[in-house]
């Protein structure tokens, strides 16, 4: 058997606060006031892990390619881990944000070479870490958590850990079948227990401070819950969970001797402290939402970030350097990074792995189909994309961008359709949104129906928008597209034309136009007026917010066109489901339009 010399890497994930606003590429050293708490002195005199080392047989890092990627040799140096992508039709329902492939995880014995899959149809891994003991190994990556007793040769909790969203974990130091997690809201979240399979929510432990990264095998970071002021900051600790060091208000993320990165809350903004003992000197990276962030090869460090452009689904991949300069910002189309285990390289995920030299920073592999589409949406994804964020811009933010909505919306007619009067009206009627920072959106398809022309489908799409304040919001779109003149167009929002629900609501709306122009309905407002029927739209009233499907629509909004003296004018007629069988309208406005 072949020996051979190594450490493996780990990787530690977590969320903070700190917000300025910053130019590109450039470094602000931040003073911040110490976090008060009982120390052994400020001064920290260990050197601190470095997470990488050099194999004696360097081919087992070379074996790893675009398809399979070596993450980790046990610690016996007996077994490796390695990540496979599966091929799977249609793996991509994501129209923008975390990619989300799915992989799975083959074990091969050094000495025979025997493999075998241990785990099946998990997200891209990110992060490997061993329990103290070595027999027990967790992958994580894409929320998803994956325990495999490497002793039973079997995974562990295996139900219990699918229901659970979790984005970063780190092993009890003294107990080797205790796992801390964080989840996205939630920095100090379940406490996992492997031997009696019990979960322990954050509420039902005493336990103030997690443990979230190794600085030596004596001292350990961790983040402190304020329980009085909400804040989370990071902090060293020892093996028994006193609080040794105050460091900065954030959530851990990765260490490197004496260097750590923490993030912002809600993970916007990425900080850097080159040194514990000079903690006050804060480095900001960026205030920008950070995906994923690995130290690599020299104390170096990577991230992923968003692109600018916004009918892309792409990413910047960041390098800097052990001063918190910037070295190199390439685009890759994935946010997570899988570091090899000496940190000199690594694969982003994505439709395509993209492999990365972190010692020339540079991408090794560059293909040109890296960032096409896998399915026959591909000319409608850019369009939803854009769409979206036009329209969350002025959500979250009060832009009004008037050329963008021109360019993705477009009002149509048989049957009526007007997506462009809806996001004008929306522009002019409510009143701009104070900008909330930042936010980070991601678009999930849910079902789609296209004409067998080509030219009209019919979306569903689930919307998640977080901002820099932590704030997470999911919202359900049911889309109408059409193709006009080569480009693709969204043209009504809860339409749903094709229904049956659509028909039954266009026969009561004609009834209706017949009893208001006899001056029978809404004190005679519109009586011998000149009456047709606009854009139909289904709504959920008590919510107040467009249908995400007929069958759940209780309300229907109906534009009127109303001639008066050779003048067109717009009113909302509102119908509300009384029963099963029943509509009845309700209300009649040219005011709000943009409302229900």
């Amino acid at each position: 058997m072949k020996k051979i010399v190594f450490l493996f890497l780990f990787i530690v994930l977590l969320t903070g606060c700190a917000q300025e606003e910053i130019k590109e590429g450039e470094v602000y050293v931040v003073k911040v006031d110490h976090y008060s708490e009982e120390s052994l002195g400020d001064l920290l005199n260990v050197e601190g892990r470095m997470p990488f080392q050099k194999y004696v047989n360097q081919s087992f890092i070379d074996e790893s390619n675009a398809n399979r990627i070596l993450l980790t040799i046990d610690p016996n140096g007996k077994e490796m881990y390695w990540m496979e992508r599966i091929e799977i039709d249609g793996f991509m329902p994501v129209v923008k944000g975390e990619t989300r492939e799915k992989v799975r995880i083959s074990k091969e014995d050094i000495a025979t070479g025997e493999q075998k899959i241990v785990i099946k149809e998990i997200p891209f891994v990110s992060k490997v870490l061993w329990n103290a003991k070595g027999n027990l190994v967790a992958f994580g990556g894409g929320e998803r958590l994956t325990i495999y007793d490497a002793e039973n040769k079997s995974t562990i909790m295996k139900e219990k850990l699918q229901e659970d969203t979790i984005t970063n974990f780190f092993w009890s130091p003294t107990d080797e079948n205790k796992l801390y997690s964080e989840q996205t809201n939630l920095a100090n979240g379940s406490i996992y227990y492997l031997t009696s399979q019990k979960k322990v929510e954050a509420y039902e432990t005493r336990e103030e401070t997690y443990y979230k990264g190794k600085l030596d095998s004596n001292y350990y970071y961790g983040t402190k819950w304020d329980l009085v002021n909400g804040e989370i900051k990071t902090v060293i600790l020892d093996k028994q969970g006193k609080i040794i060091k105050g460091l900065t208000p954030g959530r851990f993320r990765d260490a490197y001797q004496k260097s750590l990165v923490v993030v912002g809350e809600g993970e916007f903004g990425l900080y850097y402290i080159k040194d514990i003992n000079r903690s006050q000197e804060v480095i900001t990276l960026t205030e920008e939402h950070v995906y994923d962030v690995k130290f690599i090869t020299d104390g170096k460090i990577a991230y992923t970030t968003k692109t600018k452009d916004i009918e892309e689904n792409s990413f910047y991949l960041n390098i800097v350097s052990d001063t918190g300069r910037q070295l190199k910002k390439m685009k890759v189309y994935g946010d997570s990074i899988a570091v090899l285990p000496d940190g000199k390289a690594g694969y982003i995920s994505g439709p395509h792995w993209q492999l990365v030299d972190f010692i020339q920073n540079n991408k090794v592999n560059s293909s040109t189909v890296e960032g096409e589409e896998t399915n026959d949406l591909q000319e409608i994804y850019p369009v939803i994309r854009g769409a979206m964020t036009t329209l969350y811009d002025f959500e979250l933010k009060g832009q009004q961008n008037r050329n963008k909505i021109k360019k993705y919306f477009k009002n149509t007619h048989a049957p009526e359709q007007w997506a462009y009067f809806d996001i004008e009206k929306m522009f002019e009627e409510r009143p701009a949104s104070k900008p909330t920072g930042d936010y980070v959106i991601s678009i999930e398809l849910k079902s789609y129906d296209m004409t067998l022309s080509g030219d009209e489908a019919s979306i569903t799409i689930g919307v998640n928008t977080k901002n820099s304040y932590g704030r997470s919001v999911d919202m359900e779109y049911a889309l109408e597209l059409i193709k006009k003149e080569g480009s693709w167009y969204i043209t009504g929002f809860s339409t749903f034309p094709y229904s049956p629900e659509y028909k039954e609501i266009s026969i009561i709306v004609e009834e209706t136009i017949a009893s208001i122009q006899k001056g029978k309905l809404f004190s005679g407002e519109l009586k011998d007026k000149e009456i047709s029927i606009g854009q139909i739209q289904f709504w959920i009233s008590g919510m107040s917010q467009l249908a995400p499907s007929v069958e759940n629509a209780n309300a229907a909004k109906v534009f009127l066109k109303v001639s008066n003296q050779d003048k067109e004018e717009i009113y909302k007629l509102v119908l509300e489901k009384m029963n099963e069988s029943y509509w009845e309208p309700t209300k009649l406005s040219g005011e709000d339009l943009s409302s229900l």
